[in-house]
């Protein structure tokens, strides 16, 4: 950017081409922030759903693990007290 600002200046170009210059440089960084900004946004909104899905999964299995642990305690008591 200031390589093509120091051109046009060490050329003698009136300020308003200067200026113009400017404008379009700074609307193409603009853009291109702006798409790094949505891309960002696209992969850390991904990140954080496929993170929820995995704290619901092992949320899911530790309930499961304790039902079947609680259920084979209530059998071996029950068979306990058969005997």
């Amino acid at each position: 950017m200031t390589t093509v600002l120091h051109n046009l200046i060490d050329k003698g170009a009136p300020q308003e081409v200067v200026n113009e210059r400017i404008v379009g440089l700074m609307e193409g960084h603009s853009r291109d922030i702006q798409r790094l900004t949505t891309l960002i946004e696209t992969i850390t909104g991904d990140h954080e759903r496929r993170l929820r899905y995995l704290e619901r999964a092992v949320a899911w299995a530790l309930g499961a693990t304790g039902v079947i642990g609680i259920g084979i305690s209530v059998i071996m008591g029950l068979l306990k007290g058969r005997q």
